[in-house]
């Protein structure tokens, strides 16, 4: 049985998910104590309870402590099972957090599952689904993960209501990556979203994320950003902006919420994408820390170059590191841009590096 200190790292949920896919892919059990401790409501909200409820049942694991607020947990997988799941968090707790919690674990198991989550789509907190559709999984895809996600409805905090579903079928090895450079930046695209609110506010949340990515970064470059309403429970506003480069690709989401200016949601959208760009590093900070579960799968070494080491990234590698034969190297300062290696085993100080990969859209 591992044992894990849930304050460690970040101290939020990030500690809990990762071990709980990693513990349904390794079949090794862990006990977690201290669950959310670094946060101002401690132990298991309702997404973290889901997420447990849900490896349990695809991995039909002996669980003790899987009760709200609860703030120790024991996790005893029996082995992943394919089939078909559906799992409904009950409040506008992040679908996206609970499908890239079972997603690895079910990329193991021996036939193609099915999965719906009804939830948040766009909450604070967690990846907007345009984030992990866009981003997230394409780069996850060319490491040789199968599957098809599909958004049916979108969900905003308070109501919740969001339905997304994915197809997931059996991976083999993972790819590593070697990724140090992005090249040019060929465009900006993205999309900003009403639901039953008026189409002026996306427009207006478009109009000022542009003129602030035009001052920035010169007229020339293509900016493309639609505006569209979609049908939700409640009300909801957001804008994703995705940075597409020549070997990679990054992305933002900024919500909407009560009281908070249209211009406000925009700028902050652009003002994240351009912090991550005058880095020049490839990697934005969000993409970092998902990748990691992924690469210490890979047979071989990998190493990407980051916009910022969050302390998200510096959390799932070490909770990597209770589960898997691999060893890190982290260059540069928390919340500064940096590099990462992972190695299989943990004789990584020589170890040849992969040829460097594509991450960009066109790759």
């Amino acid at each position: 049985m591992i044992e894990i200190d849930g304050s460690l790292g970040e101290g939020g949920g990030q500690v809990l998910r990762s071990a709980l896919s990693l513990s349904c892919i390794t079949g090794k059990g862990f006990r977690i104590r201290n669950i959310r401790k670094n946060r101002s409501k401690p132990g298991l909200m309702r997404q973290h309870l889901m997420a447990v409820q849900a490896c349990a049942r695809i991995a039909a694991a002996e669980v003790a402590g899987d009760r709200l607020g609860s703030l120790e947990l024991v996790f005893s997988p029996h082995g992943v099972r394919s089939g078909a799941y559906n799992f409904n968090i009950g409040t506008a707790g992040s679908a996206t957090l609970v499908l890239q919690t079972v997603i690895p674990a079910l990329l193991s198991a021996p036939g193609t599952s099915r999965v719906a989550v009804t939830g948040g789509t766009h909450v604070p907190f967690s990846p907007s689904w345009d984030y992990l559709a866009e981003v997230f999984w394409p780069t996850v895809a060319r490491l040789g993960a199968h599957a098809e996600l599909t958004l049916d409805a979108c969900g905003f905090y308070p109501k919740g209501g969001g339905q997304v579903h994915c197809r997931v079928h059996p991976a083999g090895a993972f790819s590593a990556i070697a990724v140090q450079k992005r090249g040019r930046l060929l465009r900006v695209s993205g999309c900003s979203v009403v639901g039953n609110l008026p189409l002026s506010i996306a427009e207006r949340q478009r109009s000022s994320a542009c003129s602030y990515l035009r001052g920035a970064l010169g007229g020339d470059l293509p900016i493309d950003v639609e505006t569209r309403e979609v049908n939700v429970h409640g009300q909801g506003t957001f804008i994703f902006l995705k940075g597409e480069y020549e070997h990679a690709v990054s992305g933002f989401t900024a919500l909407g919420a009560r009281g908070k200016p249209a211009e406000v949601v925009g700028e902050e959208a652009a003002g994240e994408f351009l912090s991550h760009h005058q880095t020049g590093m490839p990697i934005d900070p969000h993409l970092a820390d998902q990748l990691v579960i992924y690469l210490a799968q890979a047979p071989a070494p990998s190493v990407f170059a980051t916009s910022r080491i969050s302390r998200h990234l510096e959390t799932n590698l070490l909770v990597a590191g209770y589960f898997l034969d691999i060893s890190t190297e982290l260059s540069g300062e928390s919340d500064g841009s940096g590099t990462v290696a992972i190695y299989p085993g943990f004789a990584g100080e020589g170890r040849p590096l992969p040829a460097p990969l594509d991450l960009s859209a066109a790759g």
